[in-house]
């Protein structure tokens, strides 16, 4: 994989659900034309999604992608084996990858959850109480899909009974337990310290090695991307039609904003960005 090519290596980090992915019906079809090139000229496509690694290796699939990928809003880095010319740290080897373990284990952060429950009496439903058919009809996918997305390892959607005084009470139980909360666009997250934008740091000084020069794209459309954003060179970040942009945006250097979501959105910048 080694290039000496002095020529900045071009990198593509992007988020699934509601960027990549249509947020209702999870197609990427729109996005075809971008795909084909990126294939064409050999650029690393890393999904980095609050999907489970489960989840991810159906889309990767589905799209022929063999490069890293980042899991659960940073919980994890997966790398295929031989992916890098260089022997790498990492925490454990799994099936064919070695694994980057940046978040706390899915466990600790179950126990976390039940004790919050208690304590505030707030009615919280985490993936872990609810049926893979009952997350197929919240979240739109097919059983299949659904059953992979409880198979989880360092984070935990929820939903919550109640307005913005419930939420804010959980999430300061949440920080107050050495915890993370965040939005992800469709549910509530808790989790440990860990964030998509460490997770690319972690992957860029690998790619820095490998090929000296990099250039970073990253492309997402919620709170939970803003890490990931900050931590590359052209931030892109697609806007839901009539929705309120977080004021954290504007702390983020070079940001483009883009009206609309889902494949067509990122294949039209995608294809800007790469001419």
């Amino acid at each position: 994989m080694r290039s000496m090519t002095t020529t900045p290596k071009l990198l593509i980090f992007t988020d699934l659900d509601g960027t990549l992915l249509d947020r209702d019906t999870y197609s990427f079809e729109p996005a075809e034309p971008a795909l084909r090139v990126i294939r064409q000229k050999d650029i690393p496509l890393i999904l980095s999604s609050s999907k489970t690694r489960a989840e991810i290796e159906l889309y990767r699939k589905r799209l022929g992608n063999i490069h890293p990928f980042i899991s659960e809003n940073g919980g994890a880095v997966f790398i295929p084996k031989d992916y890098f010319s260089f022997p790498l740290n990492y925490e454990r080897e799994l099936d064919w990858y070695f694994v980057l373990e940046l978040g706390t284990f899915y466990l600790r952060i179950i126990e976390v959850l039940e004790a919050i429950k208690k304590e505030t009496g707030i009615t919280i439903k985490g993936f872990s109480d609810l049926t893979a058919k009952e997350i197929k009809s919240l979240c739109g996918l097919s059983l299949r899909e659904a059953e992979f997305a409880k198979k989880r390892e360092y984070d935990e959607p929820f939903i919550i009974e109640g307005g913005e005084e419930e939420l804010e009470i959980v999430k300061r139980e949440i920080e107050e337990k050495g915890m993370e909360y965040v939005w992800g666009g469709r549910f509530h997250h808790i989790m440990g310290k860990n964030d998509k934008g460490k997770a690319v740091r972690t992957l860029k000084r690998l790619y820095e090695k490998e090929f000296s020069s990099i250039f970073t794209v990253g492309i997402g459309d919620s709170l939970n991307d803003l890490p990931m954003l900050v931590a590359v060179d052209r931030p892109i970040f697609l806007r839901h039609e009539e929705s309120l942009l977080p004021e954290t945006l504007s702390l983020i250097e070079n940001l483009a904003i883009i009206n609309g979501t889902g494949a067509q959105a990122w294949n039209a910048i995608i294809l800007r960005v790469i001419e």
